[in-house]
């Protein structure tokens, strides 16, 4: 029977759960990251970021119910209309990330803090109740609190979860053509940020969840991409087997020669193509005008560079 052999079923079985595992504990730490941002920071100077959490410190503070209540009967609705729309692609992990996300604000809140530390429950959410957190500058918990939700948000994106909320409106509104993702993020962050400013009597609230929405979107982008710190340069220039050479032996990266011709003169050029760390660029840019002058150069920010040298390959089969 043709096939591969049963060992190697068995280790790829055993990598898939390998990943799984990874991704859940990765979705999980997300979601504590976020209700710490959430808990010490945001719903204390009532900020609201935007988003179902952004909600929930509304209706915490108009009617007093739990924060991981009210995002759990906000999310329930929106995960099932969901996955009646979008069906199963849309994916267990969101189940598991609102029920984390919704679960851990209150056990923090109140079962660590109430009656592990035996504090009164929601003291954590009061900054007086931690002295370090008592006189910080409102904008100042914006920021962090943005940060801690960015960096949460971003392990649970990483692991290819979801907290739910505007994520599912998201996906619902590209495939009904009714906006971009982007679009309708921006849509439904604005009105709940605005909101927010209503109940809580100051354009101040408003401008303190955009600043939490922005600082935590930048973060995600981080926490997805990372900071760039690799560079990809493209050199175009009569002299490029000189700068090739030069690239190869004194920085000691591999270069890429592209046959390319132009547009206007319809010449056949030589593009050359190298992916340099950022403390080389200096380095390149010195070979190339030493060696051209009047060679054309463009250099741009790579997120993610695999391959040798680099990041190694990496599978990227998805498990449940």
């Amino acid at each position: 029977m043709n096939g591969p052999p049963l060992s190697g079923r068995k280790g790829l079985s055993g990598n898939l759960w390998k990943r799984m595992a990874r991704d859940y504990i990765a979705i999980t730490i997300g979601c504590v990251i976020m209700s710490l941002g959430l808990l010490w920071f945001l719903d204390p100077y009532k900020v609201t970021a935007g988003g179902v959490s952004g909600i929930s410190i509304i209706v915490n503070y108009s009617l007093g119910v739990p924060l991981g209540v009210t995002m759990f009967i906000l999310n329930l609705p929106l995960f099932l209309i969901g996955l009646r729309v979008l069906g199963r692609r849309f994916g267990i992990r969101t189940l598991y990330g609102f029920l984390m996300f919704s679960v851990m604000v209150d056990v923090i809140d109140n079962v660590i803090y109430g009656l592990i530390l035996k504090k009164e429950p929601y003291l954590l959410s009061d900054p007086d109740s931690v002295s370090i957190l008592s006189d910080l500058d409102p904008l100042l918990a914006a920021v962090f609190g943005g940060v801690l939700l960015g960096i949460g948000l971003g392990l649970v994106f990483r692991a290819q979860g979801s907290t739910g909320g505007s994520d599912i409106i998201a996906q619902m509104a590209v495939k009904y053509r009714v906006a971009t993702a982007g679009q309708a993020f921006m849509a439904f962050d604005f009105l709940v940020i605005s909101i927010g400013a209503l109940v809580f009597g100051g354009i101040g609230f408003a401008l303190l969840g955009f600043i939490a929405l922005f600082v935590s979107s930048k973060t995600v982008d981080v926490m997805i991409e990372g900071l760039g710190n690799t560079k990809g340069l493209y050199i175009v220039s009569d002299s490029w087997e000189t700068i090739m050479k030069r690239i190869l032996s004194e920085i000691n990266r591999g270069v890429t020669v592209l046959h390319g011709m132009g547009g206007y003169t319809r010449s056949e050029k030589e593009v050359l193509f190298c992916v340099v760390t950022r403390r080389s660029i200096y380095k390149v840019r010195q070979i190339v005008v030493e060696e051209d002058p009047e060679a054309f150069m463009v250099i741009s920010d790579l997120h993610e560079v695999y391959g040798l040298g680099f990041k190694p390959q990496k599978e990227e089969d998805t498990p449940l």
